[in-house]
């Protein structure tokens, strides 16, 4: 199990701070309304979800919190919506390192469907469950953000494999550097 100590290590911790920074711009100016006030298409999903692969929960947590402010900012639909959704997203992201190992098929596939049926799914239909709305114009809509999390997951491990891990996996990954974290911690 590969775990990140992001309160100690400052590489983790400065990556985290610049998915957020990327994510608020991302959010916040590039969203396509499917759904007027319901649906939005944006890569701002792509940031939160990156931010539980780098981080972990607490590194998806932060991200998404983060990113799903501005998108409640943005105006574009009901401000409690990308607040719990990018956390949920985060959250559908960052559990999978903490079942399985880096680049395996088995945390793939966690981190996708993670991100699909917990950051795009669940909020989506919970939040609009409890409006005036059919339930079938909700299952639509949760379905359209399922889907939507599911391809900027598969985007998230892409940039995570080819971008953030050449850069600074070293930092971020190496088992040795991370055996050195614990120990200075306990």
């Amino acid at each position: 199990m590969s775990l990140v100590p992001i309160k100690t290590n400052t590489a983790a911790l400065t990556t985290i701070a610049m998915i957020a920074a990327l994510g608020i711009v991302v959010r916040y100016t590039i969203q396509i309304p499917v759904i007027p006030n319901a649906v939005v298409l944006t890569p701002g999903f792509m940031f939160s979800i990156l931010g539980g692969i780098v981080g972990g929960l607490p590194g998806g947590v932060i991200v998404g919190a983060v990113v799903g402010a501005s998108g409640a900012l943005s105006g574009t639909e009901i401000p409690i919506l990308p607040m719990f959704g990018n956390i949920c997203l985060g959250i559908g992201s960052g559990y999978a390192i903490y079942f399985a190992k880096r680049d395996n098929l088995k945390y793939f596939l966690m981190v996708i469907l993670g991100s699909g049926i917990i950051g795009g799914f669940i909020p989506t239909m919970t939040v609009f469950s409890s409006f005036v709305d059919p339930l079938v114009v909700n299952l639509i809509a949760a379905s359209l953000d399922m889907a939507q999390a599911f391809l900027w997951a598969v985007v998230a491990l892409v940039v995570e494999r080819t971008i953030i891990r050449p850069l600074v996996g070293n930092y971020l990954y190496s088992e040795k550097g991370i055996q050195e974290l614990d120990e200075q911690e306990g």
